[in-house]
């Protein structure tokens, strides 16, 4: 994961000259799968898509390559289960949207929640999905590579593997 960057769910985003908002989800393709675009809240409020090309992880939070005015004329974004599914407006059928917290089932059963994705620099292929697993008291961090992610359910990520193997992976 050394030529990778981590993009954390909940993370500050900032402008060039400002703070931006929060990392609220992420857009992926997931025939790929690579991250396209990220969601923001903005600090005055609504949503805006921000190409993921634009963005880069730094300690401190998420710093985008634009200002604070570049930022407020991106595409406002709806965020997921905002609306009815009837009347959301969607992503392109080549789209899917993850964000903090959606569940993560494993052949077994539930397994943990999304935390974020480690992104390859070269070319933004996910290589690999952040989870917290475990019980209340031994939760652990962990990074599941994306190989094993079978695709996105209706309550979240779907792996191809148990809950006993997803305990096995190394601490994050």
């Amino acid at each position: 994961m050394s030529d990778s960057v981590i993009f954390e769910l909940g993370s500050r985003v900032f402008c060039s000259d400002a703070d931006c908002g929060e990392l609220l989800q992420f857009v992926v393709e997931p025939d790929v799968p690579r991250l396209t675009d990220l969601i923001v809240c903005s600090v005055g409020g609504g949503a805006r898509l921000v190409a993921a090309a634009t963005a880069r992880p730094t300690a401190y939070g998420v710093l985008l390559d634009c200002d604070r005015t570049a930022f407020n004329r991106l595409p406002a974004a709806r965020l997921r289960d905002a609306y009815p599914p009837a009347v959301a407006p969607s992503l392109p059928d080549a789209q899917t949207r993850i964000r903090r917290g959606d569940h993560v089932q494993a052949l077994d059963g539930d397994v943990g929640r999304v935390l974020g994705l480690v992104v390859r620099c070269e070319d933004g292929a996910i290589t690999h999905v952040l989870l917290t697993a475990g019980h209340l008291w031994h939760r652990k961090h962990v990074a599941v590579p994306v190989d094993y992610v079978a695709g996105l359910g209706f309550a979240g990520l779907d792996l191809l593997l148990t809950r006993e193997h997803v305990a096995e992976f190394p601490l994050v």
